[in-house]
């Protein structure tokens, strides 16, 4: 597709226009939609400005080589969109795969994206037979397995005949013999469909589990964020029902090739028994075959939209499942229902409308097959009647089309549907892979052996990404420095909203800043490695998440080689350690959901064993004490003391008597550090903390 225009403003925004649906019909997925839109829109602004409205433009859109081209030429004097200030430009070609590259000849500015794409049947096929190791051959022996039996199928029509012919004859030895060879062919072509079909079955579940264990792998390496702004629904469906379509992708498509190799297998031997008749269900299948593939085109772009309509509905109820308690207690069940039902129904609407488009192409070739059928018949009659065919031939053609027919067409359709569903799943799965619209964190290489434990924040910025690309982000820390030196005990204070929280995120990376940096041990942490990060930072968050496992098999999780006594030690270090003794199965008591059957401060307690386990030489508190009456937070306290010693401890804290005794006390207003020191120091100079402190003893 070749638009040219002038460069005003209405051509500008229907190129645009034109240019986003060209993506969306091709697979790009939302997020790299909407850049795509913005930045190619910002690129005419750019030239519009600084040329007449009589330039010309001519946009280029093409799919070629798995990859979406969009090429953009101004006719007019070099001018490098790149070299100007343009905030858009900066926010949505960063992380965009397929951000476009300039370049100037003949008198015209070229702008190329060339975005790949992951929904190709060839990449989608390589990646899927990655996932086959071990099982291909087995997947060979299948394939030969059921080639051998396309086969024998082919033969049976022929067989068919024979006894026919013989039972006419009434010639009984003869029968006999027809009759043998007819079982011995259908005995030997069962039992090779049996081979096939459990030999597809062993490289099915090898498949799917190999599939699911790496997309396990990589989703636990996408950076929050990203989790944060796409939900839980979405990952849901992609490690459930797409990675099943993905698995049986081989399986399905080695059946059907198969098939078809009956069918071409079938229409070879019509042509040896009559090339006129032959043609005639040639030219017909061609046409249903036709009307199939136009159906199956028009199904992959509906399912598209289905698909992402049932991911926001199985996110909802997800959210919803897992909010049910707060939904109850805030009575807002009908508010929920009701946008539950706004979901469903949008969900089934574009279901219906998928299959309504669908079963209209299935029943315009539903009747042109009967007509076809009758026609054959009558083809037959007349060659009959004008001697041109033995009886013997027509009814091993008539067996032969039977089986062909509207089964034939049926299989091109399935076969079209596969490529389709395949490809779709492929492409939703794979992105996870491979996409930046799913960045995954990255870790340095460097190894801290036996880090002391010093962590200085600076000049530290930093604000969480905004859903909308041409809105500026608002900034959480603002410019944060401060300095905790190893083995020592800190507490952020301030009022909420001031960044306590994002502090804490930022330190065991789980977000990454925007500007300055964060030091351990005097090394930036973006160049240290997985390691010396997720196993030197042990967090405790406000409101934990306890797993649906038993309470020795949550520990577990954190150490698997868990001894008994090590397990009561840090229960016991934690304060939980009596709680447990009064449950009904002890330390194999099972935990609902989220920790739903333990109490606030039960859940807090049972977090900080979990982060007891680990040898860590950093301890992050986020408000870990809230929850708990003040003889458990005294006695957390004392725990929490008895591991200050060679650690260093960073506390978030709302109750300013938990933290008194604090080496230092860092005080946080509008993202930065508004004042530090001791608990009488900041009391005797930091009148908004001297405030907080008034407010706490009230």
């Amino acid at each position: 597709m070749i638009i040219r225009e002038v460069l005003d403003r209405e051509q500008i925004s229907l190129a645009v226009s034109k240019a986003e649906a060209f993506v969306q019909q091709n697979g790009l997925k939302k997020g790299s939609v909407i850049r795509l839109k913005l930045s190619l829109e910002e690129l005419f602004l750019i030239y519009l400005e600084e040329f007449d409205a009589q330039t010309l433009f001519s946009l280029q859109m093409k799919k070629r080589g798995g990859n979406l081209r969009i090429c953009l030429t101004i006719e007019a004097q070099r001018l490098d969109p790149f070299t100007i200030e343009s905030p858009i430009l900066q926010r949505t070609l960063k992380n965009f795969d397929g951000a476009p590259a300039w370049t100037y000849a003949n008198g015209c500015n070229r702008i190329e994206y060339v975005i790949p794409l992951y929904n190709t049947l060839a990449k989608n096929i390589q990646m899927s037979w990655k996932y086959m190791a071990g099982q291909r051959s087995i997947f060979i022996l299948a394939v030969v397995s059921q080639l051998i039996s396309v086969a024998l199928k082919i033969a049976a029509p022929i067989l068919i005949a024979r006894v026919i012919t013989q039972l006419n004859a009434n010639t009984f030895s003869k029968i006999i013999s027809a009759a043998l060879t007819l079982l011995a062919v259908r005995i030997v072509t069962n039992f090779v469909l049996f081979i096939s079909n459990r030999s597809y079955n062993k490289v099915y579940n090898q498949t799917l589990s190999n599939l699911e264990k790496d997309l396990v792998s990589h989703v636990l390496r996408i950076s929050n964020d990203c989790i944060d702004e796409n939900g839980t629904g979405l990952f849901i469906q992609r490690l459930t029902s797409d990675t099943t379509a993905l698995a049986t992708g081989f399986n399905t498509l080695a059946d059907l090739i198969s098939q078809m190799c009956n069918y071409i297998g079938i229409l070879t031997a019509m042509l040896a028994v009559s090339p006129p008749v032959f043609a005639f269900v040639a030219v017909l299948m061609t046409i249903l075959s036709l009307i199939e593939w136009i159906r199956t085109l028009r199904l992959k772009k509906d399912d598209r939209v289905y698909r992402e309509s049932n991911e926001r509905f199985t996110g909802f109820v997800g959210e919803m499942i897992k909010g049910s308690r707060d939904v109850k207690l805030l009575g807002c069940e009908q508010t929920f229902k009701e946008e539950l039902d706004k979901r469903i129904q949008t969900a089934n609407d574009n279901r219906m409308k998928m299959q309504g488009n669908s079963w209209k192409y299935k029943l315009s070739r539903w009747q042109l097959g009967e007509v076809g059928y009758f026609a054959f018949i009558m083809l037959l009659g007349l060659m009959l009647s004008q001697n041109k065919m033995e009886p013997v031939n027509a009814i091993i053609l008539f067996n032969y089309y039977s089986e062909l027919g509207a089964p034939a067409v049926l299989l091109i359709g399935q076969l079209l549907e596969f490529i389709k569903d395949f490809n779709l799943s492929a492409e939703r799965v794979y992105a996870l892979i491979f996409s930046p619209e799913f960045p995954k964190e990255e870790f340095g290489s460097v190894h801290l052996d036996s880090p002391r434990g010093e962590i200085r924040f600076d000049h530290v910025k930093f604000a969480y990404k905004s859903s909308d690309l041409q809105a500026e982000p608002r900034a959480v820390l603002k410019d944060m420095s401060f300095v905790i030196p190893a083995g020592t005990t800190a507490a952020l204070v301030g009022r909420s909203g001031c960044g306590k929280t994002t502090t804490l995120s930022l330190l065991s990376r789980l977000y990454d800043v925007n500007g300055g940096g964060i030091y351990l041990d005097g090394i930036n942490i973006r160049e240290l490695d997985r390691e010396s990060i997720r196993s030197q930072v042990a967090v405790v968050n406000q409101t934990p998440y306890i797993f649906h496992l038993s309470i020795r098999d949550n520990l577990k999780l954190v150490k698997p080689d868990l001894t008994e006594a090590e397990m009561r030690r840090v229960c016991a270090m934690a304060c939980i350690d009596e709680d447990i003794d009064q449950m009904p199965d002890g330390y194999d008591t099972m935990i609902g959901e989220g920790g739903t059957n333990l109490s606030g401060g039960q859940r807090q307690r049972l977090a900080i064993a979990r982060a007891l386990l680990r040898d860590f030489k950093i301890l992050l508190l986020d408000e870990a004490t809230s929850a708990l009456d003040n003889v458990t937070q005294s006695r957390i306290q004392s725990a929490i003391r008895n591991v200050r010693e060679g650690r260093t401890v960073v506390i978030v804290a709302h109750r300013l008597s938990t933290i008194m005794d604090a080496d230092k006390i860092i005080y946080m207003e509008d993202g930065k550090v508004l004042d530090e020191g001791t608990h009488q120091e900041m009391m005797d100079r930091c009148a908004p903390y001297r405030e907080l402190y008034e407010i706490d003893q009230a």
